[in-house]
């Protein structure tokens, strides 16, 4: 390799370094958040899905997993989700579709009375 004479400064170079630290840290940051956005949104989604097949059974049960817990008791779905800093919880009530009928018969009854 021939000395042609020609030298790079080496404040490029250190500038550079710090640009590509910057970069590495802001790639770090955005990763580990979206990282922790899919966790959350996992997670949320699972209690979504164990509240709403507990909803719709006759019997009472109670379903627990490592981030969270479910048990329908008493008329009531209730459960919750937690994992580092947040929770979520969910309260529905149970889905009866006895008494929707008999609200319906109720209704037409009075609406017959009416007329």
């Amino acid at each position: 390799m021939k000395n042609t004479g020609h030298s790079l400064s080496a404040g490029i170079t250190v500038e550079a370094s710090y640009v590509m630290a910057l970069v590495l840290m802001v790639l770090a940051v955005l990763i580990r958040t979206a990282l922790w956005q899919c966790r959350y949104t996992t997670q949320v989604m699972r209690l979504h899905h164990v509240t709403e097949q507990l909803r719709y059974q006759e019997t009472d049960e109670e379903r627990t997993w490592s981030h969270g817990q479910v048990q329908r008791k008493n008329g009531h779905v209730d459960g919750y989700a937690k994992t580092g800093g947040w929770e979520k919880r969910i309260t529905e009530k149970a889905h009866e579709p006895e008494e929707i009928l008999r609200m319906l018969t109720i209704f037409q009854q009075k609406e017959g009375q009416q007329k």
